[in-house]
């Protein structure tokens, strides 16, 4: 199993935070959203394979805001940006999901500290991290998880639409 890194910049993707908050409240209601991604290392990404999503950019906290599967293998599809370029998708499926504006995220520093030879806050998506990388990440990500257990459980429990965290059960 390899761990993927989804790369995410709202300012200019084609996914909008308004999108993610959108699809958080639909995760929260028990409603499922198909989500695809491009990645760039394609070739080494299966069906099954963990991945992280990063929110990078300079609006609001950057650094992971979702962990889960990929659910298909790559495929070939219209570039997103619509500069015509070769563009591979995966679709996957979240366990994790958080609010970076409302809760705590592990943030791109943090991850910089923890991995320092992998580029957290820029570059391409849908990268493929080293088994060390994985194994140091997946450490780094449980502790961040166990720190912040009480504020996202609490944030589970509001009946509100503002803290909003989404975890499989």
């Amino acid at each position: 199993m390899k761990t993927v890194i989804l790369k995410w910049n709202p300012a200019f993707s084609s996914y909008n935070m308004h999108h993610y908050l959108s699809d958080l409240i639909d995760m929260v209601t028990e409603y499922e959203p198909d989500y695809n991604w491009s990645v760039w290392d394609w070739n080494q990404i299966h069906e099954g394979d963990r991945f992280f999503w990063v929110k990078v950019g300079m609006y609001g906290q950057t650094g992971i805001v979702a962990s889960g599967k990929i659910t298909s293998k790559p495929y070939k599809d219209e570039d997103w940006s619509g500069r015509g370029r070769e563009t591979y998708y995966v679709n996957f499926l979240p366990d994790v999901a958080i609010n970076p504006d409302a809760l705590p995220i592990l943030t791109c520093e943090e991850l910089v500290k923890a991995i320092p030879d992998f580029e957290w806050d820029k570059g391409h998506s849908g990268l493929v991290l080293t088994d060390e990388q994985a194994e140091k990440l997946e450490q780094v990500w449980a502790d961040f998880l166990k720190k912040n257990e009480a504020a996202f459980s609490a944030a589970m429990k509001k009946d509100n639409l503002v803290d909003l965290i989404y975890m499989s059960r």
